[in-house]
């Protein structure tokens, strides 16, 4: 990994699991929003309760390489980015997800598993502790001590 001069180099590469156990450090931190507005001018930020998808992005912008690095990094990253999407949406829908579902609807895959992720959080009695476990759940479902390099990962398809 090369890094401009005076940069500090990152700890770790970008997974799956370092995606979602953000995620959940994330919501548990500033709790489930619920509802149709999300944009709350005044009520937005850092500390305000967020959806799981917004929870899910911060997680990966958490372990986002730097925009200076090239490469590798972001090819590692954009794969890690992808299969936490899959194993989270797949977690939550209780196994794979049908691509007839998205072509149905004529969405892309990305777009219905983003979707999926506002509504499963925004159904009525959702809490934050519930939300924050099913994260950790998927994170734990997906093995991904390594630097996950190799593109795919050969167990989503069976995670649940």
């Amino acid at each position: 990994m090369t890094t401009q001069e005076g940069a500090m180099p990152r700890k770790y590469r970008a997974t799956p699991a370092r995606i979602l156990t953000a995620a959940a450090d994330h919501i548990e931190r500033v709790g489930l929003y619920q509802g149709d507005h999300l944009w709350q001018p005044g009520r937005m930020g850092d500390n305000a309760p967020c959806t799981v998808l917004h929870a899910w992005g911060r997680g990966v912008r958490a372990v986002r390489p730097r925009w200076s690095e090239r490469g590798e990094s972001w090819d590692i990253f954009q794969r890690a980015l992808t299969d936490s999407l899959v194993v989270l949406t797949n977690h939550i829908n209780g196994r794979p997800v049908s691509d007839v579902r998205w072509r149905k609807l004529r969405l892309t895959e990305d777009a219905y598993r983003r979707t999926m992720l506002w509504c499963w959080g925004d159904e009525p009695e959702r809490t934050t502790a519930e939300a924050a476990a099913v994260i950790r759940a998927a994170a734990a479902l997906h093995q991904s001590d390594g630097d996950h390099s190799i593109q795919g990962c050969s167990t989503i398809k069976n995670m649940v």
